[in-house]
């Protein structure tokens, strides 16, 4: 059995540019979003499934790897191809082409498949084993580095959670906790470029929360590393790990 592969193009716009005038890390992980999302409605599991408020996909784990950044008015293409299942996890990854056709991001991810009624993990059933084209027989996990806890130096950011930072079930977006993040980077990193972003989710926030934004950085051989954790009354949300070049 061969897994679905989804590919599409995708020109990047003003909006989504950084200070460079390339697209910025959150752009890049919103056409992740986006392209996971027609290929779930591809095979079958889309809208008419999800908004019923049965079942959804529930992100975990991002480590996402960038090259080079689009351009401005920069056709690329988006390809993603799942993975691997395993009880109740999936394994997906990601990869951005140029014109051409050299890969200049490349990602992998790691989801969860939840009922949302009793907000439980359910077992992947056989059914979406084949619309994917996944064997069954085949779990072999995709690897994700480690991220270090770290002492906090007490300098944080706080942020509220607004209207606009919340997807389709009701709980911030993915990508929002990423734009928290780089609204806590030191402006000294205004200079660098993000060539790498490991970020893992351990709990939701919801509109109107406090989240507190803290992180600390230290200089590695090629590079600078970046640990972050987003936080909302002392519950961990989310860490993450950065390297700046």
């Amino acid at each position: 059995m061969k897994p679905i592969v989804t590919e599409e193009v995708y020109k990047v716009r003003y909006y989504e540019l950084k200070n460079d005038w390339k697209a910025s890390i959150s752009a890049i992980m919103d056409y992740f979003n986006d392209i996971v999302t027609l290929q779930t409605v591809e095979i079958g599991h889309g809208v008419e499934v999800m908004s019923k408020g049965e079942y959804a996909w529930l992100l975990l784990r991002w480590d996402i790897a960038v090259s080079r950044y689009p351009d401005f008015m920069e056709s690329v293409v988006v390809r993603t191809t799942p993975h691997s299942m395993d009880r109740f996890y999936a394994y997906r990854r990601f990869e951005i082409f140029d014109n051409s056709g050299q890969r200049i991001v490349e990602a992998n991810s790691q989801w969860i498949l939840i009922d949302q009624n009793r907000r439980r993990p359910v077992r992947i059933g056989e059914e979406l084993y084949r619309r994917y084209g996944i064997d069954e027989g085949f779990h072999r996990p995709l690897s994700f580095p480690k991220i270090s806890e770290f002492e906090s130096k007490g300098e944080m950011t706080t942020l509220r959670v607004r209207k606009s930072d919340l997807d389709t079930n009701g709980h911030s977006n993915n990508v929002s906790y990423v734009k928290w993040l780089m609204e806590a980077i030191p402006e000294e990193f205004d200079g660098k470029t993000l060539r790498r972003l490991t970020i893992e989710y351990r709990h939701e926030s919801r509109k109107e929360d406090e989240v507190l934004v803290d992180g600390v950085f230290q200089n590695k051989s090629s590079f600078v590393e970046g640990l972050h954790r987003i936080s909302k009354r002392e519950k961990l949300l989310t860490l993450a790990r950065t390297e700046w070049i």
